[in-house]
């Protein structure tokens, strides 16, 4: 017995089909920001391990701070402070979120969005640590998260200062 078509149900077909391709030729053709490298498909979700209150201090002798949530919605977010003599000195807030297949971070020091963008070019699920990087932007180049043990993060950050190479760590234990 022979199937009728229907044609409603046949232009449905071809429209889910050719919007599937269009799909996958775009997102193949998506190529990273220029001075950025590739980074195959990683769920925010990976990052968790990052979530918490953390303090601890800097290379540069201040007290660090950094607050960072959890992956909900596809978006995290991180608010650090430095602090020396009882002062705040810097600020900077920080967005995780996913572009085009890529966890990206987006940095806001002092509270300015910064025109760079940073996709996760490394992970390593097993250490538990990310690293960032855009070799286009000066300092830092790479941020690099560490979760050295379940209540000590390092976040080193390595770039190029004055034409010299430079890193700033960031010794972090859990905080309540």
């Amino acid at each position: 017995m022979k199937t009728a078509h229907h044609p409603a149900r046949t232009l449905a077909i071809a429209l889910f089909t050719s919007s599937v391709a269009l799909a996958t030729l775009a997102l193949s053709a998506a190529e990273p920001a220029s001075g950025q490298t590739a980074k195959p498909a990683t769920s925010l979700a990976s990052l968790a391990f990052l979530t918490g209150t953390w303090r601890g201090t800097s290379t540069s002798g201040a007290t660090a701070e950094e607050v960072i949530s959890t992956p909900e919605g596809g978006v995290m977010l991180s608010a650090g402070r430095e602090f020396k003599g009882g002062k705040c000195i810097f600020f900077d807030l920080v967005v995780f979120t996913e572009k085009n297949g890529t966890v990206m971070l987006i940095p806001h020091p002092n509270g300015k969005r910064s025109p760079h963008t940073f996709p996760l070019v490394t992970l390593d699920p097993s250490t538990k640590r990310a690293t960032f990087e855009n070799k286009e932007n000066d300092f830092p180049k790479t941020f690099d998260y560490e979760l050295v043990a379940s209540d000590h993060l390092r976040v080193t950050l390595t770039g190029i200062m004055k034409g010299q190479p430079a890193s700033e760590i960031y010794d972090l234990r859990r905080s309540p």
